[in-house]
């Protein structure tokens, strides 16, 4: 029978006659003298092996590249299936007159051109037995409001007498936001129901059991709404079904911004999200840094979006940004070279357009009108910066702590007060023009509409106030 010497290093058959080095891998030290037959058997096997070895390393390379081929697919170039749309383009009306939703503009610019009046007379008012928290709504000739007793109420705009109400048991610090035939209302335990203009009847409800503080927005079909649980919900406005939910990192409090394709949300953290209105994907995320959070909402003015955080800065920012793969890591690799002084210049954020320090945390959503933002902080001072710029224009202090929102009612600028006074001040030069006096807090922004102010107060009562002596 024929013998051969076989490697057990490679499998390598040598013939049997030579003694030394293994011809194939050079060793010396592996050679067994078997029958050609079982070296042929241990040849297959070895090449076997190897293969599969080789086979096994290259997977474990393919693998981590398929996955991030993927991911960049998924995240980035928005290859992902897309949830269903909506049943219907509904939206809350932006039309003259007409405040249907909170901070009035789907981009949460807290502007109308109705000029404000001057507060000579209240025309009525509608008394809760709790604090009223969130401004109302006023679409046609009603005026739609929630209450910390457990209602929503709709009343009649020239009287203030009450139409209808909804008993939900439930205290809301959300405006109702009135799209179509429809009253969306969101109630803090987590509740959300779309009820009949007309009526007050239920047309659809569902409880998401998180919080909510924020009040939602209707475009195009969607209505947006974030929770404590850190995520912001888009629900068929018209159907009450989940589109898509996005997760941040903590509590949203405040009214989401929307342009076109894009709606921004700013959770309690330091990060401000840019996600796609179809998808719910995220498209940016910045930072506005440690020990700067930003508890107001955002608001957009064509390509930027502005907000303000604590430590005393405002922010615009191109919402029209992107985040590439490792853009993250290698931002903060950057800014670690550049504090150990290897780079000589800061690096920038994607999306960054302007900063500028103000005094004092800003910690209310901005209101943008006139080619300018204006932004308050909670030590009293009210500041407009030019929006494209972000340079200072005017500084008002009004020596109280600022506790709403501010908007904008044509050239009059709309500042709500702890002391329960609303400040009337010029828009273009920061001159205050008139005060009203509640018998409560104030922190849902004042609004107008038409001739009439409408102010919520701690003490319980919704005013509407008209500039007839």
């Amino acid at each position: 029978m024929e013998h051969v010497r076989i490697c057990r290093f490679c499998g390598h058959i040598n013939p049997a006659e030579e003694t030394a080095r293994c011809n194939n891998c050079r060793s010396f030290s592996g050679l067994t003298t078997v029958p050609r037959a079982e070296g042929e058997q241990i040849a297959r096997r070895k090449r076997l092996g190897y293969f599969r070895s080789r086979l096994i390393r290259f997977l474990l390379v393919l693998a981590p590249i398929i996955g991030l081929a993927l991911w960049v697919s998924w995240d980035f170039l928005d290859l992902a299936p897309n949830p269903l749309g909506p049943t219907t383009n509904v939206g809350a009306s932006v039309g003259s007159q007409t405040w249907a939703q909170a901070r009035r503009t789907p981009e949460n610019t807290g502007y109308t051109p109705d000029p404000a009046p001057f507060p000579h007379k209240v025309e009525w008012t509608f008394a809760t037995s709790r604090p009223l928290v969130s401004s109302p709504a006023v679409v046609g000739d009603r005026v739609y409001l929630t209450t910390e007793d457990g209602r929503a109420v709709a009343l009649d705009r020239q009287t203030g007498q009450l139409l209808w109400e909804y008993h939900s048991g439930f205290p809301s610090s959300s405006t109702p936001a009135v799209a179509g035939r429809s009253v969306l209302v969101a109630f803090r335990p987590g509740l959300i129901a779309a009820l009949n203009r007309e009526t007050g009847s239920v047309q659809w409800e569902r409880n998401i059991k998180s919080p909510i503080l924020a009040s939602p927005i209707v475009v195009d079909g969607t209505m947006y709404v974030g929770a404590a649980d850190g995520k912001l919900y888009a629900f068929d406005a018209a159907a009450g079904g989940l589109r898509w939910a996005f997760e941040s990192s903590d509590w949203i409090t405040s009214p989401v911004a929307y342009a076109e394709d894009t709606v921004i949300v700013m959770p309690q953290d330091s990060q401000v999200h840019v996600l796609d209105t179809n998808t719910g994907r995220n498209r940016l995320t910045y930072d506005t840094g440690r020990g700067r959070r930003s508890p107001g909402g955002p608001a957009i003015q064509g390509d930027l979006a502005y907000f303000g955080s604590f430590g005393g800065r405002v922010w615009a920012i191109d919402r029209h940004a992107k985040n590439y793969p490792l853009d993250r890591p290698i931002l903060f690799l950057k800014a670690n070279l550049f504090v150990w002084g290897i780079l000589s210049t800061p690096p920038v954020q994607r999306g960054s357009v302007w900063a500028t320090p103000v005094e004092g945390d800003v910690t209310q959503s901005p209101a943008v009108a006139h080619g300018r933002v204006y932004a308050t902080t909670t030590e009293g001072k009210v500041i407009a910066l030019n929006a494209a710029t972000g340079a200072k224009e005017w500084t008002t202090n009004l020596g109280v702590e600022i506790t709403a929102a501010p908007t904008v009612a044509g050239d009059t600028l709309l500042i709500g007060t702890e002391e329960g006074i609303v400040f009337g001040l010029d828009a273009h030069s920061g001159e205050t023009l008139w005060e009203f006096q509640t018998g409560g807090k104030i922190t849902g922004s004042p609004i107008v509409v038409g001739d009439t102010l409408y102010v919520v107060s701690h003490d319980g009562k919704l005013y509407a106030v008209s500039g007839k002596e």
